[in-house]
């Protein structure tokens, strides 16, 4: 049986939801759908308009694949297109979602969506075969990571054996696979990774006003802000299951050469989040990137206890001239929980080259770390670095001001009188201003300091 739906989306559509719903008897093997819109873009430019399709069965989220150009998925119990989630076909109402996140003037865009089913189930191909890889470190320790990628299941141009194979070849020590509204790469990817490389699970919530990722689960999450929820909400809850939620590339140019990658949540400003990307790609793909790093020291001096993270928003391979982030992470382990812990405590750092030690010697002796609280009083601030650059400048910030430089040296150790609400980061820049790595801050507390 085939179920045809037939129309035409106007501007009026834009950031809006389409659902069609329909009722599939006992005994369904597959679920195939074919969805189609014409024109694919306005005809000016090459910005194409941007129509996603999401499944829904009747015990939830069956996934999508955000702005791909195979919007046609097949669902079966063993098997299921990139982007969806196999299982059981279960009888009762299913609903597919066009989800409209760019119709672009003169708006006038004619869809076709058919549905149809059949008793048979689709066969699963055959799984690749896990690759040989040296066992990944362990124990107390700094690693190197990325927290920020995607493959095929959603826009990303990488399989899922690619996508490890590149982080392999990076020297990175884990790794999170971050999809677009989806997490049907995640149990694969993990099973090819075996014990060479930790994963993160997580996924991208895509939304029409702004990205986020959420790391630290393998299952499927809400990413419609509508009839009544907030973002905030939202946060708050992958907060309450022990995930971590950042804000993606805040200052990313938005509508319409990236709809929704610009944040524009009211309410999430930052709202109950306390993680936020400040290098996101290539850092010199465009001044997004110093435009969130300043966000990140707004938040800060607003008082809000901020942690700064990176990724890069891995596609596809990186040109080799390109300057991608690394986070370096210090973790009691290179396990998923262990290393959750560390960003959530701001334990870490991002760089593009150099390695960093960083940290801070009140009056009595004691030592503090990034992410840590010191108390106002003389405080001994010190970074030593090496890099293959010998001409970075280090800059210590206090508050957003450069406080103090060191060039070429390796070495910057500053005295200074802190003050309660006081934080303190590290950055190194080149000649050009390019930043080439910054750390996470360390807070300052005592009587009067409100730390949100």
């Amino acid at each position: 049986m085939t179920l045809l739906f037939e129309g035409r989306l106007t501007l009026d559509q834009m950031s809006s939801h389409i659902p069609f719903r329909f009722e599939l008897p006992e005994g369904v093997g597959t679920l195939r759908i074919d969805f189609s819109h014409t024109p694919h873009h306005p005809g000016v430019g090459d910005i194409p308009h941007q129509l996603s399709i999401s499944v829904y069965g009747p015990n939830g989220a069956r996934g999508t694949r955000h702005n791909n150009a195979d919007q046609s998925p097949v669902i079966s119990t063993r098997h299921a297109s990139p982007g969806y989630l196999p299982g059981p076909i279960e009888p009762g109402e299913w609903c597919v979602e066009i989800d409209c996140h760019r119709i672009l003037p003169p708006g006038g865009v004619s869809y076709r969506l058919a549905i149809d089913w059949q008793d048979q189930e689709t066969e699963p191909p055959t799984a690749e075969p896990l690759p040989s890889a040296a066992p990944r470190r362990r124990g107390k320790g700094w690693y190197r990571g990325d927290l920020h990628g995607h493959t095929l299941h959603s826009d990303g141009r990488m399989s899922i054996a690619e996508y490890l194979a590149y982080a392999q070849e990076r020297g990175l020590d884990f790794v999170a696979l971050t999809d677009h509204n989806t997490v049907s790469a995640i149990s694969e990817l993990e099973r090819l990774a075996g014990e060479g490389i930790t994963i993160l699970p997580g996924t991208e919530l895509t939304t029409y006003h702004g990205h986020a990722l959420v790391l630290g689960s393998r299952q499927w999450q809400e990413w419609r802000v509508k009839d009544g929820s907030t973002m905030s909400a939202i946060a708050d809850a992958a907060s309450e299951q022990g995930q971590l939620f950042v804000i993606a590339h805040p200052q990313h140019e938005g509508h319409p050469f990236c709809t929704g990658c610009h944040w524009a949540w009211a309410d999430m400003m930052p709202g109950p989040a306390r993680h936020v990307e400040v290098w996101n790609g290539p850092r010199d793909n465009g001044d997004h990137n110093d435009r969130s790093l300043a966000l990140f020291y707004h938040f800060l001096n607003q008082g809000y206890r901020m942690i700064a993270t990176s990724g890069t928003d891995t596609h596809r391979r990186a040109a080799p001239e390109h300057r991608i982030p690394v986070l370096m992470v210090e973790a009691e382990d290179n396990t998923v929980s262990a290393l959750l812990s560390a960003i959530r405590r701001g334990r870490s750092y991002i760089t593009g080259g150099p390695l960093l030690e960083v940290g801070a010697t009140d009056e009595s002796g004691r030592r503090i770390e990034m992410g840590e609280t010191a108390e106002p009083g003389q405080l001994s601030l010190s970074c030593r670095w090496t890099a293959d650059d010998g001409t970075l400048t280090a800059r210590l910030i206090r508050r957003g001001d450069v406080m103090e430089t060191a060039t070429a040296t390796g070495e910057l150790t500053v005295e200074t009188e802190a003050r309660s609400n006081d934080w303190f980061v590290i950055e190194l820049r080149d000649a050009l201003a390019r930043l080439h790595a910054v750390t996470n801050p360390i807070f300052l507390g005592g009587d009067g300091a409100v730390w949100y």
